[in-house]
Formats: C-alpha cells, structure tokens, sequence
C-alpha cells in the first residue's frame, strides 16, 4: 500500500469537523478538492468506501471508515511521537507547546509559570487553549493540546492520565465596606442572607459551591451567574453580590475596590489536575513545564505514572 500519513489526516480531519468539507479544509489549511481528492485515492487504494455520502453532503463512516479511523488515529499518533523524538535530539530545546485550560487557570495559576518557561526557552513556541474542562480532555485525547490544565473532566478518558496539581482553598469575595467582611468566621448562613454572584455550574467552582450550601440544607440567594472569574468580580465591584472564587483570584493590586474573608471551612477545595494522554512522547521541555507547575511530577514520576496507567487524583 502507498497510502500517505496526509490522507490519514484529511481523513481524521473530516471526521473531527462533523463531516463539513468546509470546516475540515479550513482547518487544515488547504482546499475542499484537494480534501476530495485524496480522500477518494485513499478508498480507491483501500478498495472500500470510508465516507457515507448523499448528493454533495457527507453524513458520517460506514462501518468500513470507522474502523479504518481509528487505525489511522493511532498510526498518525505514533508519527507524531516519532517526530517529537526526532525533534528533541535534533533540535535542542525548540519546538512547540500547545496548553489547554481554563480562563481561572491561564489568568490566575498559570502565569507565572509560563513567565519563567518563556524566560528560559525562547525557542519553544506556546500556544493557550481555553474552554471547558470537558473540552480540555478532549483535546489532549485528540492531539489537539499536548498538556491540559483543569478541573477533572466527569467524561470517561481511559486513555488520558490525570495527575493532581495539589489543592486550591476559596475565598468570600465582596465590595469594601460590605459588612460581610465584618464577620470573624462567615458562614453558610450569613452567607446566604446577601445576594450571590457565581461562577455556572458547568464550571467546577460554580458546583462545589452550590454543593456547598446543598450540603447544609441551605438555598443561596444566586442573582447571577457567569464562566469567568473576572467578569464576577467586576460585577461584584458594583456592589451587586458577594461571590465565592478560588482564593488565588485575588489580586490585592488590581483588586483595591474588593476585599476577600477565607472559606476553606465552608467548601470544599478544587484539586487541578495535569492532563496527558498515556503513551503520547513529551520532550525535556514538556517534562520542565509540568515540573515547574507541580514539582512531585518530575520526568520519572510522570513515566511510572504512564507506564502504570494508573490515573491519578
């Protein structure tokens, strides 16, 4: 057979792009002829048909493609492990990181990491991924990120490892001078007697702390609710609500119109944890960024981890 690792990717591309022929060919940077053209080479050489097609439109594999697809998942995925090893002996400290994570994580944890890994490897190109856990772990099962960064997605990803990053406490976030801050130890009911602004409950931290009040037998006065920990905090500014965020979220010098009482009592703690796809290579400077995010997961930690298939956290 004389089939081409490119025809592989059109073919995982198209399926990765909900069978647009648009979408993929933007995404892989060429045109939708092409894409067609090398899609029908490959089921001319295969000598099946891979894509169930309808006039002009592609409605999914046949039994056939998919199959087919995830083989060629797995033969792209070792090609790219083979060009990362080629890559770190080559080419010494240059190459690129792709991160996914989350808004909270990028703007409050994350920075000071990059800050240093940047500093210290100049040819490393870094790339920031943001959205939901759910499609954090999607997208370092895909190959789409080579590390992420998140809360524990709750969809089952047996080939993903998760390795925990250590715990982060939350703190009762208020304008100055609300008498919140008053308080010498909140609690869930004083809480409750103020209006309370959010982070959704897709997030996380939108759910431990509606399970926090849960818990208690208490219903929270939620007036509004939002995906990023900033956009709370500025309406928290206006004095429309207190919020409870995780306490790294709090800047005291950009934050000089908020003022923040400690929570670890009342909710329980957001664990982030590294996400890896086992059996994906990583070069020496993955291995330092992982390192230097959480120092417990030095190199060999991390490969007894992949090795073990444990998944951790």
């Amino acid at each position: 057979m004389t089939m081409k690792l490119q025809q592989l990717r059109y073919l995982c591309g198209i399926a990765r792009e909900g069978f647009s022929m648009s979408r993929a060919a933007s995404a892989l940077g060429t045109s939708q002829p092409a894409i067609s053209k090398q899609i029908s080479l490959l089921e001319s050489e295969l000598g099946v048909d891979l894509l169930i097609r309808k006039s002009n439109r592609i409605l999914g594999l046949t039994a056939a493609g998919e199959a087919i697809i995830a083989a060629a998942r797995r033969t792209l995925w070792e090609a790219e492990n083979l060009e990362r090893i080629t890559a770190e002996f080559t080419k010494k400290g240059s190459g690129r990181l792709v991160i996914a994570t989350t808004h909270m994580y990028a703007r409050y944890v994350l920075r000071p990491v990059i800050k240093d890994f940047m500093g210290r490897h100049a040819d490393v190109q870094l790339v920031l991924r943001q959205g939901m856990p759910a499609m954090i772990a999607q997208w370092v099962a895909s190959g789409e990120a080579d590390i992420g960064f998140s809360g524990r997605s709750f969809e089952p990803h047996e080939e993903l490892l998760f390795l925990p990053r250590g715990d982060l406490q939350r703190s009762v976030f208020a304008a100055r001078r609300h008498p919140i801050l008053r308080e010498k130890k909140v609690t869930l009911h004083a809480l409750a007697r103020h209006p309370i602004i959010t982070l959704d409950l897709a997030m996380e931290g939108g759910r431990k702390v509606m399970d926090g009040f849960a818990a208690a037998g208490i219903t929270p006065n939620i007036v509004l609710s939002a995906i990023d920990a900033d956009v709370v905090k500025s309406y928290v500014e206006l004095g429309l609500g207190i919020a409870i965020l995780l306490s790294v979220a709090y800047e005291p010098e950009r934050d000089r119109d908020l003022g923040v009482i400690e929570a670890a009592h009342l909710f329980a703690p957001t664990t982030p944890q590294i996400v890896l796809r086992h059996g994906k290579y990583l070069p020496s400077y993955m291995h330092e960024f992982i390192t230097r995010l959480a120092p417990q997961w030095n190199r060999r930690a991390i490969e007894q981890a992949m090795r073990s298939g444990r998944k951790e956290g």
